[in-house]
């Protein structure tokens, strides 16, 4: 889980760094894309730390972690690394190869929410009586 909080942390420093750098860069008609691929971005990372910190610890969680730290390196870093290179949908950039990832990171997002969703519904129910001990793993 440390992991998972160490890579979000990690994104985060990076998506304030971009969105720094593109206020001042962006090209006026990626300016909608920029916005949606930090917006998305800065999300799933929130995600990712929530998935790591929840008490729930099972593999559903930790692949939902891992997914949301996935989707935002492939749909929000691809965008922002060709905008940054000043590519606009128009302009060719060396990163034209990748933007099939743009999509796949999309589903990931989608999986990780999906997996979060599970972790949580399949996670053993606490007692009602608060003295017992959590006998979760």
């Amino acid at each position: 889980m440390r992991s998972i909080i160490v890579a979000a942390a990690l994104l985060g420093l990076l998506l304030v760094a971009a969105g720094a750098a593109g206020a001042h860069t962006v090209p006026i008609d990626a300016n909608r894309q920029w916005e949606s691929a930090l917006l998305y971005g800065f999300v799933h990372t929130l995600a990712a730390i929530l998935a790591a910190i929840l008490p729930f610890r099972s593999w559903l969680q930790i692949a939902s972690g891992w997914a949301f730290v996935i989707s935002v390196t492939l749909f929000s870093g691809v965008q922002i690394a060709k905008i940054m290179m000043a590519g606009i949908p128009v302009a060719p950039t060396p990163l034209d190869n990748l933007t099939f990832l743009v999509p796949v990171g999309g589903v990931a997002f989608i999986v990780g929410w999906l997996l979060l969703g599970l972790s949580a519904a399949m996670a053993p129910r606490q007692s009602a009586d608060r003295d017992q001990p959590d006998t979760r793993d």
